[in-house]
């Protein structure tokens, strides 16, 4: 992330990136994004590097796998190649993370694997659990935040930066154990570290921290590292477990290294201790403190319910079955187990404190009157906004606002996306009915109102009349002037038809430069007279054109059949077809004239 300064020996490629080729712009992701770092762009999901977290609920969210995180396995593997021993530091929820592998098929697959030693977190969690106990039991204490995770400490440090000096001054539990693994190993070792999250992922290159452990991986990584034949083999061979060790009694932490003893001496109903889970409620607290809403003394906030709740464990896997399988695995190790407290007092004091700065990402506020001018590009206004969400955001005007600093488009509004498809919808449908050159109806139109015509000629016995005009030598026409010309010429020639017609009338392209009328209510000595004012318009006048800056006149002459409907047993088809053996008639005669069809 740009606003993480200090991160040596960070890999140049980001944590999270997109893969286009697999994102359909479905914009899940983005409305799923609780710091709105994702926008869509070009029919793709793109994260916004200053304002990301890294709390991979993008990743989660793409079922297309739009989202990806850094493979950090190759640089554990070469770790594994060199002459140096590595330890591979395990987070404490590694048993629901593995499952359904034991605790003992882990270690053993992970020595086969080339790991020199396997160690968990638990001591660091007590080590850090316990300097908690020594922050929150001090008198001049304002209100103090939890920093053991990764995803609250950049999102306080990013949103609420005037609440940085509230984050707890003490390391996660990972890099007091590896600080703790350090000082009691004999020889120098590297460390790779497996996390539930993929935020320590870089978390790990920060200022304070880098050097704790030389790696970080999640658990997927770890899962795909144990799925070769040589990780399967350990399995097999660890069917009979070893003998057991002593197992670690935890007394002093809860989840990722917070204090029992903070929960027990706080009751949670006066408001000293305010538990959160999730950015949004974090945000919603936080903005509630810095307007003096809330005063609570301490916040235990994670981004996840628990760390065995992080997104790379076991994902599909339920909480509650994560902490069953958890609970269950823990039952089968060590039946004798040595007191933390105690054994903490004769280990060699590690550092666990660090510091950290604001680091606000800048959020431009556009002008009111530009947003205005951007909801009603959308066809809403601050009155008529729905606010339904969809977008990803709380408001219309905060989208609108968005859409301004080029993190938001309409393409996300589901509303407008409806409205535009509910009118792509009309369109395609007037297309159905319409010819696209002339704008008149067009054949499919032009037989379904035939039908209906002839249906009300032959039960009421109104008269009904055909006219079919064609435009005499149009292909002389399109041979002097061209195809442009041309075929501007056919609905300017529509356009003058129209014009002379009654509103009950019907006019539609037949084909080619062949128009045909139906002449409701017109006997046929009538639909004669119609034909003739129509031959004539279009003959007595030059009709003028333009396209691609040339306007041309173009004298025309027009040839017209006319042919009336004769009751039920002659049929819609068969009016069509006297119409059109008058027209080819009059066509034969020379042109410039009106045939009537026998009758």
């Amino acid at each position: 992330m740009k606003h993480v300064t200090a991160e040596r020996g960070r890999p140049e490629e980001p944590l999270i990136s997109r893969r286009a080729a697999l994102c359909d712009g479905c914009g899940g992701c983005v409305r799923r994004c609780p710091v709105k770092a994702l926008r869509i762009v070009d029919g793709h999901s793109e994260v916004i590097e200053e304002k990301c977290v890294s709390c991979g609920l993008c990743v989660a969210e793409c079922g297309r796998g739009g989202h990806t995180v850094r493979d950090d396995v190759p640089a554990v593997e070469a770790l594994l190649r060199s002459r140096t021993p590595v330890v591979a530091l395990l987070a404490s929820e590694f048993i629901a993370a593995l499952h359904p592998m034991t605790a003992v098929q882990i270690e053993r697959a992970l020595e086969i694997l080339g790991f020199a030693a396997v160690e968990t977190t638990v001591l660091g969690e007590e080590i850090v659990a316990e300097a908690y106990e020594q922050l929150h039991a001090r008198d001049d204490m304002l209100v103090s935040i939890r920093s053991t995770c990764p995803v609250v400490v950049d999102f306080v440090r990013a949103f609420h930066p005037a609440l940085t000096t509230a984050l707890a001054p003490i390391v996660p539990p990972y890099v007091a154990q590896a600080r703790l693994i350090r000082a009691l190993y004999r020889e120098p070792v590297s460390i790779v570290y497996v996390s539930p999250c993929y935020a320590r992922k870089d978390e790990v290159y920060r200022a304070q921290i880098v050097g704790a452990v030389d790696v970080a991986i999640d658990f997927l990584e770890l899962r795909r590292l144990l799925s070769d034949e040589r990780s399967a083999a350990a399995r097999g061979r660890a069917m009979t477990p070893p003998l057991r060790r002593p197992g670690l009694l935890k007394e002093v932490s809860l989840t990722d290294g917070f204090p029992r003893t903070t929960v027990e001496r706080n009751a949670l109903a006066d408001g000293g201790i305010q538990t959160v889970r999730g950015l949004a409620d974090l945000d919603r607290l936080l903005s509630a403190v810095a307007a003096g809403e809330a005063g609570p003394t301490i916040v235990d906030a994670l981004n996840c319910e628990g760390c065995i709740d992080g997104p790379a464990v076991s994902p599909g896997m339920s909480l509650y079955a994560k902490r069953s399988v958890d609970s269950a695995g823990r039952a089968q190790q060590a039946a004798t187990r040595v007191s933390t407290r105690a054994l903490m007092s004769v280990l060699p004091a590690v550092d666990i404190v660090r510091s950290f700065s604001p680091a606000p990402v800048f959020v431009e506020n556009p002008p009111p009157e530009e947003v205005d001018l951007v909801l009603a590009s959308g066809g809403l206004s601050r009155h008529s906004a729905p606010d339904c969400g969809a977008c990803g955001w709380d408001t219309c005007v905060e989208q609108a606002a968005a859409i301004l600093r080029g993190d938001s488009t309409w393409q996300q509004c589901l509303p407008h996306q409806r409205a535009l498809l509910a009118d792509s919808e009309s369109r395609l449908a007037a297309l159905e009915t319409l010819d696209g050159l002339t704008g008149v109806w067009n054949r499919k139109a032009l037989s379904e109102r035939l039908e209906l015509e002839f249906a009300r000629h032959s039960r009421y016995d109104t008269p009904l009349a055909v006219l079919l005009l064609d435009i005499d030598a149009f292909e002389a026409v399109n041979d002097r002037f061209g195809e442009t010309l041309a075929d501007a010429l056919l609905p300017a020639v529509a356009a003058r038809l129209s014009s002379l017609l009654r509103s009950t009338d019907f006019l539609a392209r037949r084909a080619g430069d062949q128009f045909a009328v139906l002449l409701p209510g017109i006997e046929k000595t009538e639909a004669f007279a119609v034909a003739e004012k129509l031959r004539e318009a279009i003959g007595g006048q030059p009709v003028g054109v333009e396209a691609d800056g040339y306007s041309q006149d173009i004298a025309l002459t027009v040839s017209t059949g006319v042919a009336a409907a004769r009751g039920a047993a002659h049929g819609p088809l068969a009016v069509m077809e006297a119409a059109d053996v008058a027209l080819h008639d009059a066509m034969a005669a020379g042109g410039d004239r009106t045939h009537l069809a026998p009758g």
